[in-house]
């Protein structure tokens, strides 16, 4: 896919501190009536909403995502805004893009349109595992901290992450990566036999590098990991320059990470450390890489 197409794709799921500008604004939404609703308002992806709608995640990915390519399942998500914005996410970043759903609450109609296809397996039967993984790293990358439009490129080793030259060009500032599952409730045993938060991230190389001089500035904020508040884990960097075995992550390519390990509850008072290959790394262009991180230096021109 060349850039232009790419970024057009990327447009609506993919900006991460953020979210969309939209011909619809969501205060909008008619009281009667049938509306088409875009797939993304102006409003921002939350860690709150993400976090609060955990069991409702967990029910709509038990069963088809529709039982007719047309009609989104049925899921309490719809009744409410938090809800609507939390679906139209993650139906961004499961469906490709040209696939569109639609739920309707009341005489009211919303659009959910794919974006990205990282999981079109969901439309044929329960969400696997590995898609969840797949999906819940999208979303992760979503999370917004500071609620500034920004665009990204999102890579990993996923063939609905691909990226071309072009892009690599133009987003060179690797941020940060997510993995994870939240479509597992807490205190369920996965089958990576994980029962915790299951939300994790790691910095990248080049952010580790660009902020050597501040290890305080390292800890990238703009995904709320350094708040206590915050059910994201920030595990330290993906790959560690200067302690390789320290490293998150022992695989890395062109297309991002894989292996990424994090230490999973397994029962309460035991742990141990958990193997996620279901990874999105996150890219920014040198001005937006230089507005968020003001301590560090971007690596490229």
């Amino acid at each position: 896919m060349n850039l232009s197409a790419r970024r057009m794709a990327l447009a609506i799921p993919c900006l991460v501190l953020f979210g969309c500008a939209s011909s619809v604004d969501p205060a909008s939404e008619e009281a009667v009536g049938t509306s088409e609703e875009a797939v993304l308002s102006s409003n921002r992806l939350s860690m709150n909403r993400l976090s609060m709608n955990r069991l409702s995640m967990n029910g709509l990915s038990m069963s088809r995502l529709s039982a007719d390519g047309r009609e989104l399942a049925t899921t309490d998500l719809l009744q409410d805004e938090d809800g609507r914005e939390l679906l139209r996410y993650t139906i961004g970043c499961a469906l490709p893009e040209g696939k569109s759903l639609v739920g309707t609450v009341g005489s009211t109609t919303y659009r959910f349109d794919g974006r990205i296809g990282l999981a079109p397996d969901w439309l044929s039967g329960p969400l696997p595992e590995k898609s969840q993984r797949w999906v819940t790293a999208c979303l992760l990358a979503h999370v917004n901290g500071y609620g500034v439009e920004v665009a990204i490129s999102l890579r990993g080793q996923h063939t609905a992450l691909t990226t071309d030259t072009a892009e690599r060009r133009t987003f060179q500032q690797e941020e940060i990566s997510f993995f994870g599952n939240v479509f597992q409730p807490l205190g369920q045993r996965d089958e990576l036999g994980d029962i915790g938060s299951r939300m994790y991230a790691c910095g990248g190389a080049l952010l580790q590098m660009s902020c050597a001089d501040d290890e305080s500035a390292f800890v990238p904020e703009r995904t709320c990991a350094s708040r206590e508040d915050c059910s994201l884990r920030f595990l330290g960097p993906c790959r560690d320059l200067t302690a390789s075995k320290t490293s998150v992550c022992k695989d890395v390519s062109l297309e991002g990470y894989r292996r990424c390990e994090a230490p999973t509850t397994m029962t309460p008072g035991r742990s141990r450390t958990t193997r996620y290959d279901e990874v999105v790394t996150v890219f920014l262009q040198r001005p937006d890489f230089s507005a968020f991180y003001p301590l560090c230096t971007p690596l490229f021109p």
